[in-house]
């Protein structure tokens, strides 16, 4: 895998953060569990908590799992051709990682507006006057995780024309 640079420490970074995420959450969970077992009280807005996060941990993680090659996708034609003619395969390689710089431009581009608005008009999720939590972090973390994917997609697709061209990468 080429190397991300700048972009592939904040995405390392972005991605420790989820894990972190990721923690709490079982903890918070677990309690939550416990509480309703043993106590016969709940935590309020685990289940709302829960929804929400793990939507942005995707985000938080997606341009790791991609900057370092564990973003899934299938490789068995792509595995044959680097043996049999590299040249194609970097080729094919450029076309998708263009493709999906393509496709997380289209969704930074729909993301945006729904972020506005739930900035501007106070989206959460909840129950009012019992638990809400605001939507507008985790639309937050939709589009910066979307534009650091779209630019770890670039990098890896100049790396990919590179190997085309001749050069190494």
């Amino acid at each position: 895998m080429p190397q991300t640079g700048l972009l592939g420490r904040i995405a390392a970074i972005a991605s420790a953060v989820g894990t972190a995420w990721i923690l709490l959450m079982m903890v918070l969970v677990n309690a939550d569990v416990i509480g309703r077992a043993a106590l016969s009280a709940p935590i309020r807005g685990v289940p709302e908590f829960v929804g929400l996060s793990i939507v942005g941990i995707v985000f938080l993680q997606a341009g790791h799992a991609l900057a370092s090659g564990r973003f899934t996708r299938s490789d068995a034609l792509l595995d044959q051709l680097v043996q049999r003619r590299p040249r194609v395969a970097a080729g094919l390689e450029a076309v998708h990682s263009l493709a999906g710089a393509a496709f997380f431009s289209i969704l930074a581009w729909a993301l945006w507006p729904r972020l506005l608005r739930a900035i501007e008009e106070g989206d959460y999720v909840g129950a009012a006057g019992d638990f809400t939590l605001p939507v507008w972090p985790i639309r937050v973390l939709m589009v910066a995780g979307s534009v650091m994917v779209i630019g770890i997609y670039l990098i890896l697709a100049a790396a990919a024309l590179r190997r085309v061209a001749g050069g190494r990468s």
